[in-house]
């Protein structure tokens, strides 16, 4: 008999096996991403139908030795659900997705599935949503290795200087340059997470090309939704 295994988790993504079956792609506290069969979630009696929602902490039992497990219970609470697709959810469409993309799977990262817990409890409680996701997307860049070195520049090796100008270079870090407004103090804020004093251009700027590195270039569903919607 398979041991049960019980955990916490997010889903990140799910989709339809079978005519009444849904394989879904969630973040597990114990065991980093996985997929899980649910067997029968389509049909409206189901256990698990209408429970397989995004961006709400799941309580779930699986089993299974294979890659993929089979879900055996969930439980979840859904006293922040929205309905609404927003700004906001499609933000969240885009942290999910990314996540997605860079997990490896079955690779445990308690410390990047409390990020996202807090992520998503910072969006609940209204915090300002441009700035809540800069942060994220820098913490997730260093956790995963994609980080780069706030201290010093990538040509001399120098010590960051406050007042000169930089420019960041993808990869790598920071350039200095004397036809940037982009300063060291704010390379330094950038490292002390104190967004609020970046211009909110260079920020957006740093992270999508970091991101860009890291997807090899290719764009996001996600993405490619939001900028239809703005149109």
């Amino acid at each position: 008999m398979s041991q049960i295994n019980t955990d916490q988790c997010f889903l990140l993504h799910h989709r339809s096996y079978g005519e009444t079956s849904m394989i879904a792609d969630v973040f597990t506290k114990n065991s980093g991403k996985m997929s899980l069969i649910a067997k029968g979630a389509k049909k409206p009696k189901s256990k698990f139908f209408g429970y397989l929602v995004p961006f709400h902490k799941l309580n779930i039992t699986f089993s299974g030795r294979s890659e993929l497990k089979t879900l055996t219970s969930i439980d979840r609470n859904l006293a922040d659900s929205s309905n609404s697709m927003s700004k906001v959810s499609y933000s969240l469409l885009y942290i999910n997705e990314l996540l997605i993309k860079l997990l490896p799977k079955d690779a445990k990262h308690e410390e990047l599935f409390l990020l996202y817990d807090k992520f998503l409890e910072d969006i609940n409680n209204k915090k300002n949503l441009e700035l809540t996701l800069r942060h994220f997307e820098l913490d997730l860049l260093d956790m995963l290795g994609y980080g780069f070195d706030y201290d010093v520049d990538i040509d001399e090796n120098n010590p960051i200087e406050l007042e000169s100008g930089y420019l960041f270079v993808s990869e790598r870090g920071f350039r200095k340059s004397k036809n940037s407004n982009f300063t060291g103090k704010d390379i330094i804020n950038l490292k002390k997470r104190k967004l609020k004093e970046i211009p909110r251009e260079y920020l957006k700027e740093i992270t999508t090309k970091a991101i860009s590195i890291c997807l090899e270039g290719k764009d996001l569903a996600s993405r490619k939704i939001f900028k239809k919607i703005k149109q």
